[in-house]
């Protein structure tokens, strides 16, 4: 499978950077940004929505709602989780993501989305054990059985 990773700023760049006959992969960003992706058919999974937004008063700006949701769900899109994002932050930073990511798996099941975390391999130091990404998955709220691992190898 040939993979295209699109790390767009903009909508005109998604629709610009996506290749027929590739798995499509756009990094998320700000609302706006995401919204664009899931409307998009031709990308097949949104990676890392969670925005570096402030968080409103009453709750988390986590990049997604329950419309993006709906519509990544009519545009069969996965919702993905990066594991390398969340092992490079600091512990505070990681407390945040790491809610932002739970509140985002809780739409997702709500919803019946598609979920994938995404393991980006650099080196030998960068596989991790496939049962132990599941379990990862599960002690964040995503259901056993719901969702996939994806390895990808940087070939730079």
């Amino acid at each position: 499978m040939k993979f295209n990773i699109i790390n767009a700023k903009n909508a005109y760049e998604i629709h610009k950077l996506t290749k027929k006959d590739h798995f499509n992969i756009a990094f998320g960003g700000d609302s706006e940004l995401n919204r664009k992706i899931v409307e998009n058919k031709n990308v097949q999974l949104l990676l890392d929505p969670e925005t570096n937004e402030e968080d409103f008063m009453h709750f988390r700006n986590s990049g997604l709602n329950q419309v993006l949701v709906k519509l990544a769900k009519q545009n069969n899109i996965a919702i993905g989780f990066s594991l390398n994002k969340i092992l490079k932050l600091d512990n505070v930073e990681r407390v945040d993501l790491l809610g932002k990511v739970m509140q985002n798996i809780m739409l997702c099941n709500k919803y019946k989305v598609k979920m994938i975390i995404v393991n980006f391999i650099n080196n030998e130091l960068d596989k991790r054990n496939v049962n132990d990404l599941k379990e990862l998955g599960i002690s964040l709220g995503m259901l056993p059985g719901k969702f996939e691992i994806l390895e990808i190898k940087n070939e730079e």
